[in-house]
């Protein structure tokens, strides 16, 4: 059953993630956020403890949304919305709660581990951010800088979920 969960965790994400940067590109910045918006309430509708995953949403949608925030504010990554909420577009909302889904289960088997979360965080969430540049989405000021605090924030992310640091809080 857990291994059910995770693929369907892992697809919504997908479907969310996607339907926000071609929904974008193609229909407008609403809607990716309405299908991350069903995308959550089915997610939690499926979930026992739905305290601990809120917390756990909670908790890396807002290191993540700051993060993110910041870049923008700082002009280093920028994405061109038609709705922005703040610094970022309105899908961005729906966005990083879907990608904090992930931590509730499905990447149960980095615990533990060092060298694999942090390889992760550091090569694959700079090519998200890089797949917004090639699609025409976002732009960068500086490739280097860009990117190198991209991915020390998520080889951080990555790591502090690895070690554990979070299950601590949400206890």
């Amino acid at each position: 059953m857990l291994k059910k969960k995770n693929i369907l965790t892992l697809i919504g994400f997908k479907i969310t993630w996607t339907s926000c940067i071609f929904g974008e590109l193609f229909i407008n910045s609403w809607f990716g956020f309405v299908v991350g918006l069903i995308y959550l309430i089915f997610f939690f509708s499926f979930q026992t403890d739905k305290r601990k995953s809120l917390y756990i949403i909670l908790i890396y949608s807002f290191f993540g949304y700051t993060f993110d925030s910041l870049l923008s504010y700082m002009n280093i990554y920028r994405i061109n919305a038609d709705k922005d909420f703040m610094f970022l577009p309105i899908w961005f909302l729906v966005l990083w709660p879907s990608f904090a889904s992930l931590f509730v289960n499905f990447f149960s088997f980095l615990k533990k581990m060092s060298i694999l979360p942090f390889l992760l965080g550091f090569i694959i969430g700079p090519l998200s951010y890089y797949a917004g540049i090639k699609l025409g989405l976002a732009y960068v000021s500086d490739y280097f800088t860009s990117f190198s605090l991209i991915a020390v924030f998520w080889a951080l992310l990555m790591i502090i979920y690895s070690k554990s640091f979070i299950k601590k809080i949400t206890h």
